[in-house]
């Protein structure tokens, strides 16, 4: 059976072939229907052009119609219709020609079948080759993708290990840095901005008076407790003024501000550290009092020091200062004329005696000195303790001190001959002075005794007698304390302007009618609306000219600021936020942030707005002096007629001045 099979396959042409031949040859012979019966030959025809190609299945029809053709020749009435003869002829050809197309064609289609599966089967193989390879090639990628995995994996694990020992290095130094150095310091050095120069500072030196004593009456543990505690307690007020904490000398701490960061405000912001220091020795009831001496002026600032270095001033105004807090009275601030020129508008002060400029040699006369100042407080037209103090200073030779007492007695005491006798005998040796230069005369220092700050709702340039006596009370109504407050001020030296902004709001507020509800938040907003400023770099508050583009984008974004701050103090009312941070809006449209205008506005932010104009223009700032109040009411009622300001809260305003 099996060779059958294999015979069949191997001669399946010539049997096919010889299968179609005896076919044609039965088929004509036996059925009387010929034409009918011609069609049958399609079907070998098409199997010979699928099975043999194209060209065997061409010869098969040429074939058939030759022997059908034969047929038709030999027994033409076989092939006889009611047509002519020679039109079955032309069907025998069109047949025929059929009959060749459809072999031609099937054999065609069947030459590019198995062109395809050919090709299909070539590439079949060629697939199989690559999927096998491709295997392999995965396979291999696999043991190399764990190796790598693990590899890489023991390599990050390695970096972490190493980023988190450097992490912990880093923040050891950082903490090593600012336990010993002051942050803006460790920032700079960090950025490679720190640099050495000469620059105008205020230093600040404080003191505890008889903590020697009580370190020495108590155990050690005592001793550093309660000092860590107390310069725990300064440190914060010295930061939140911006001053650089140089060095703790036992019970006594140096500060510079002004270095390494340039506030034009730098006296301002000293005093007024050195004030609330005080303040806050006072309230803690410690065992001790304080002194605190404050010296401006220029000086030498930078990095001393090999291997451990430290950021410090070195100059004249660093002895000053040290100078002044020594002859400083106790629980008060000591500041000297540079400093007291630059607070002036700010601070209540007492000018205090003369003090040396150098070290005291000669303790008797001082004390001599002391107790004449003393004596001449209470009796300042005294001719004789003026002119005893002339001679104290001329025995020291201080003769310029000396010649301005002595003329002072001179004119209280005209006929008094040992007056008039010291009197030339001073201007004598004053004459010949101007003429030599002396080396290591004694100077005076002129010394004022800070007293408190002023209040400024008590400045009658900005504000009427009636309006103060009228509203003054409901700043009690603020329970946010001013120290939240005063930093922020200082920076610009706009010390007071939270105060005044609020009672002329609240004044203003009762003039238009608003709820007794309303009044006391608008009370608050006022204060604290300005909080914000923190966040502006202090070069930009205190400039002169006109801001350009990208710099006043950044001074807009305090009014956010401000209501952010004041939502983490726990005030969450809305109306109160949207006041502050419309508190810049303009009527017409032109204000930040949101650009609002008329009505739109809460009434609220249109009052602070003006508010904060008038003060703006009354008070002094570092780069220009106060308008005077009518003509700053002027300057605002121009900028409601531009549309700038709410005429209603114009026209209130108006009315609470005049």
């Amino acid at each position: 059976m099996e060779r059958l099979k294999n015979y069949l396959l191997n001669n399946f042409e010539q049997l096919f072939v010889l299968l179609i031949l005896c076919a044609t040859v039965l088929v004509n012979y036996y059925i009387p229907q010929k034409l009918a019966f011609l069609n049958f030959y399609f079907l070998p025809i098409i199997l010979a052009g699928y099975y043999l190609g194209q060209r065997k299945a061409v010869l098969g029809a040429v074939l058939c119609a030759l022997v059908i053709s034969l047929y038709v020749v030999l027994s033409p009435e076989l092939f006889q219709t009611p047509h002519s003869r020679l039109d079955v002829f032309l069907n025998l050809m069109i047949w025929g020609g059929f009959l060749i197309i459809s072999g031609s064609v099937v054999g065609r289609l069947k030459e590019k079948l198995d062109e395809k599966i050919s090709s299909a089967e070539v590439m079949n193989k060629e697939l199989e080759r690559q999927e096998k390879e491709l295997r392999r090639t995965n396979a291999a990628l696999q043991d190399d993708s764990v190796n790598l995995e693990q590899k890489v994996q023991e390599r990050t694990e390695e970096l972490e290990q190493s980023k988190r020992a450097v992490e912990a290095l880093k923040a050891k130094v950082e903490e090593a840095l600012y336990a010993t150095m002051d942050a803006s310091v460790v920032k700079l050095m960090i950025e490679g901005r720190l640099r050495n120069d000469k620059r105008n500072v205020s230093v600040l030196f404080s003191d505890l008076a008889g903590f020697t004593t009580y370190s020495e009456e108590q155990p050690p543990e005592t001793v550093i407790q309660e000092l860590n505690r107390y310069l725990g307690e300064m440190e914060p007020i010295l930061l939140a003024f911006h001053g650089h904490i140089d060095k703790y000398m036992g019970d006594g701490i140096m500060c510079e501000f002004g270095a390494p960061w340039d506030f034009e405000t730098y006296r301002l912001l000293a005093v007024l550290a050195g004030f609330k220091m005080q303040e806050k020795v006072a309230s803690a009831k410690y065992p001790w009092k304080m002194r605190v001496g404050i010296g401006s002026g220029s000086a030498i600032t930078g990095l001393t020091g090999s291997k451990r270095q430290s950021y410090t001033a070195i100059g004249d105004v660093v002895n000053l200062a040290a100078r002044l807090e020594k002859a400083c009275p106790l629980g008060r601030v000591l500041i000297d004329r540079q400093t007291y020129e630059g607070v002036q508008q700010f601070v209540e002060v007492r000018r205090l005696r003369d003090l040396p400029d150098k070290d005291v040699s000669d303790l008797e006369r001082e004390r001599r000195l002391e107790s004449l100042h003393t004596d001449l407080a209470a009796q300042p037209s005294n001719p004789k303790i003026l002119y005893e103090i002339g001679r104290v200073h001329l025995e020291l030779d201080e003769v310029q001190e000396a010649f301005s007492y002595l003329e002072r007695a001179l004119q209280l005491g005209p006929h008094d001959n040992a007056v008039k006798l010291a009197y030339a005998e001073t201007g004598m040796k004053l004459k010949g002075m101007e003429k030599i230069s002396v080396k290591g005369k004694r100077n005076r220092i002129e010394a004022y005794e800070v007293t408190g700050l002023k209040d400024p709702l008590k400045n009658r340039e900005k504000i009427p007698e009636r309006v103060y006596e009228e509203y003054h009370q409901v700043m009690d109504l603020i329970q946010v304390s001013d120290d939240v407050l005063l930093p922020v001020e200082a920076m610009d030296g706009s010390i007071g302007h939270g105060k005044v902004v609020a009672l002329l709001s609240f004044a203003v507020a009762t003039m238009l009618g608003m709820s007794e509800s309303d009044k006391r938040e608008l009370l608050l907003a006022s204060f604290l609306a300005d909080i914000g400023k923190q966040i502006v770099p202090y070069h930009l508050l205190n400039r002169k000219g006109r801001l350009a583009t990208g710099e006043f984008e950044t001074v807009k974004k305090h009014a956010l600021e401000s209501a952010k701050i004041l939502r983490t103090m726990g005030y969450d009312s809305e109306a109160l936020t949207e006041t502050v941070l419309h508190s810049h809006e303009s009527y017409d449209g032109s204000g930040y942030p949101d650009g609002l205008a008329g009505e739109k506005i809460p009434i609220g932010a249109r009052i602070l707005v003006v508010m904060d104009a008038y003060d703006a223009l009354t008070s002094w700032r570092p780069y220009r002096e106060p308008w005077e109040r009518h003509a700053a009411f002027d300057e605002i009622r121009r900028g409601a007629a531009k549309g700038i300001y709410d005429p209603k809260v114009v026209q209130a305003l108006g009315s609470l001045l005049t």
